[in-house]
């Protein structure tokens, strides 16, 4: 998903203010977003040892990529200088806000002090507890249960160190997806993505003081009990388990159907139907009982 500007704004005017080179044709810049979106307008940024996208547009990396199609904005760090480009593109032209009202199926119900913001579109039979909070850009199926003082779409926490030595914030820029059947508990966060969307599927189950955060996916019929903690960018599979006070590492995959235990610290990836214990998590083979 990208995040359109008011106004378009030519690369090498950007890159000319970020103090950087550029390798390739001037480009007309009219949104920022992900390399999975990526287009010949967009801005994006690509990681260390991740693979040069294959689509035309205008990105920072460490050198110019040749053979691409692509304008690159030369940085050391390109992460650090997407963020201050971020930054710099908010203050002028700045970025197209939603400005539409909610839409709410008629039947939806909304508790005393929840607050929906523009932009939220909320399913049929969708309940929206007392005090809790839709920010702008959330999405929401049908017959869900949004508990009391639960936040969803909220920002993500992602930072990268300035020049100064002090964090500069990463622009959360995505939104959040919610599928049907689903509940979130009293207290729970759930964020938005960065440059994406947070997804929840179908009929997961979240209880109380749960923390998601930004640019996760969270498979079908999926439990997670209260406490548990669940970093940025992890992908959870269908039908898995996360016990209370677990905690899951960033960009960790969790399989289908797995189960977490109480207290664990998953700090890898869990194959499907796994069982995991302690800190660190480690497996644990459940031998087969016969007659």
């Amino acid at each position: 998903m990208n995040t359109r500007l008011n106004r378009p704004v030519q690369a090498g005017q950007l890159c000319r203010e970020l103090g950087l080179v550029m390798s390739g044709p001037d480009r007309e810049i009219r949104a920022v977003g992900g390399l999975d979106s990526l287009d010949e307008h967009s801005l994006a940024f690509v990681r260390d040892r991740e693979p040069a996208p294959a689509a035309t547009g205008t990105v920072f990396a460490r050198a110019p990529l040749d053979g691409r199609a692509l304008s690159v904005i030369v940085s050391a760090s390109p992460r650090l200088d997407f963020i201050r480009a971020q930054h710099l593109l908010r203050a002028s032209p700045g970025f197209v806000e939603d400005a539409a009202p909610p839409e709410l199926h008629p039947t939806v119900v909304v508790g005393r002090g929840a607050v929906v913001e523009n932009g939220v579109r909320i399913g049929e039979g969708t309940r929206i507890g007392s005090g809790a909070v839709v920010k702008s850009g959330t999405l929401i199926g049908r017959f869900c249960e949004i508990e009391a003082g639960a936040v969803v779409g909220a920002t993500g926490f992602g930072f990268e160190t300035g020049a100064d030595g002090h964090p500069i914030k990463m622009l959360q820029l995505g939104g959040l997806r919610i599928g049907d059947h689903v509940e979130i508990g009293s207290l729970t966060t759930v964020c938005r993505g960065a440059l994406g969307d947070t997804v929840v599927e179908d009929h997961v189950k979240i209880a109380d003081h749960v923390h998601i955060g930004h640019n996760c996916r969270i498979g079908a019929g999926t439990m997670i009990t209260a406490c548990a903690e669940v970093s940025g960018s992890v992908t959870i599979g269908k039908k898995a388990w996360l016990a209370p006070n677990c905690s899951i590492m960033q960009k960790v995959i969790l399989g289908d159907g797995c189960f977490i235990g109480i207290g664990a610290v998953v700090l890898r990836g869990v194959p499907a139907g796994a069982k995991m214990f302690g800190n660190p998590a480690m497996r644990v083979v459940v031998p087969s009982v016969t007659a």
